[in-house]
């Protein structure tokens, strides 16, 4: 598809209209099923891009622009003013450039595979644009493995609540909750010097702390595998069955020696992240349709494979022409049994392996654990100063 024939029709006039669009946009690209190559004829057109930020909210003026435009639907502001234009017409995101320079360091999917599209869906790239596109690789670090595994995991749980196949599994949740913990604990080591993940470990167990069996396999509160078993039938404790009301998470912890302020922000970390999760317990999904519940299968095989390429090869490769048949053969529905209503066996086996494949890339991957910040903040700077150069 031609993205400057796409963009040239009126429905796309704002873009070269809009004040706060025009010669700012640093650079336009597909997003969704065209930019993964795995569109059909019914699939919608996404447009994604980046602009260039109002001058006044880069020097500080921010607050006073920001009353001109409060009720405009199409903008959204943030702390630092202008962060992102919405069209939903036309089903058109752009982000300034300074709010996904922070998306980009923490590797976030939806934003990082904007930096890896095919040259040819590419439009409207200014100067600003080509200098991003041509440093992608300073944003990438083994962050992708938290990025990509949460929102790979969150897209399986929601996949699961859709089809309802974790029938409300207590252990199904209780490994969930591990999971995320777990992933903030890699983020907290990083952030609390004093503080390491091993000092807090955590068990499955029934209520008197005894470790529990499931499908006559004992499993623990790292098990993430169990997460993309079809089901939960049987949980045991020495052999004996067990109420699935009996099965909880617990904490085992180990600090010493953690100043009082490190403690604060993991508590709070910690906290925060349970409130979170249990928030969201119990709130099924409304049942999807085949089309889109293979849809969301395909993507998220889609995740894992976006993340190993970025894990181990260095690469950010959004359009998935290797696996297009894969991919579209999950989308078109092959991994489906439709007189159970669910997704194959053997497509939650191939997730249970990527899930693995993931975890192993991440702990041989040659990246640095996190983006150097002054590559990536020197970036951001030099841009900055030849696009208010430029505007003098």
């Amino acid at each position: 598809m031609d993205i400057r024939k796409i963009i040239s029709a009126e429905e796309y006039d704002f873009l070269r209209n809009d004040p706060h669009l025009g010669e700012r946009v640093a650079l336009l690209t597909f997003g969704g099923s065209i930019a993964y190559g795995l569109n059909t004829p019914e699939s919608d057109t996404d447009i994604r891009g980046i602009i260039m930020p109002d001058p006044a909210d880069l020097l500080g003026a921010g607050f006073i622009s920001r009353e001109n435009t409060a009720g405009d639907e199409h903008l959204i502001f943030g702390s630092n003013g202008f962060e992102q234009y919405i069209d939903r017409t036309t089903d058109t995101t752009l982000y300034v450039l300074g709010k996904i320079f922070g998306l980009l360091y923490k590797c976030n999917p939806n934003t990082i595979e904007i930096l890896g599209c095919k040259p040819e869906h590419y439009a409207m790239v200014n100067e600003y644009g080509q200098m991003l596109l041509d440093n992608r690789e300073i944003f990438l670090s083994k962050l992708a493995y938290g990025s990509f595994a949460g929102y790979a995991r969150g897209q399986f749980q929601r996949l699961k609540n859709a089809i309802g196949k974790d029938n409300g599994s207590n252990v199904f949740k209780c490994i969930s909750l591990a999971d995320t913990i777990e992933r903030i604990q890699r983020h907290l080591e990083e952030t609390c010097p004093h503080y390491s993940r091993e000092a807090l470990k955590m068990f499955i167990t029934d209520r008197n702390g005894e470790k529990i069996t499931v499908n006559g396999i004992p499993v623990d509160a790292y098990d993430v595998g169990v997460l993309f078993n079809d089901e939960v039938t049987e949980v045991t404790v020495n052999g004996k069955p067990i109420s699935d009301d009996e099965v909880q998470l617990c904490f085992k912890l180990d600090i010493d020696m953690i100043p009082v302020n490190e403690f604060n922000v993991v508590a709070n970390e910690i906290t925060a992240s349970i409130k979170e999760f249990n928030k969201h317990l119990g709130h099924r999904n409304h049942k999807k349709d085949v089309y889109h519940l293979n849809k969301h299968a395909m993507h998220l095989v889609r995740l894992y494979l976006m993340a190993e390429d970025i894990l181990v090869r260095g690469e950010i490769v959004t359009y998935r022409e290797k696996e297009h048949d894969l991919l579209m053969s999950i989308k078109t529905g092959e991994y489906f049994n439709k007189k159970q209503n669910s997704l194959s066996s053997g497509f939650f086996d191939m997730v249970n392996d990527l899930d693995i494949r993931m975890l192993k890339a991440y702990e041989n991957s040659k990246l640095p654990e996190r983006p150097d910040i002054e590559k990536v903040s020197g970036l951001l700077s030099e841009i900055h100063l030849r696009y208010l150069n430029s505007c003098m």
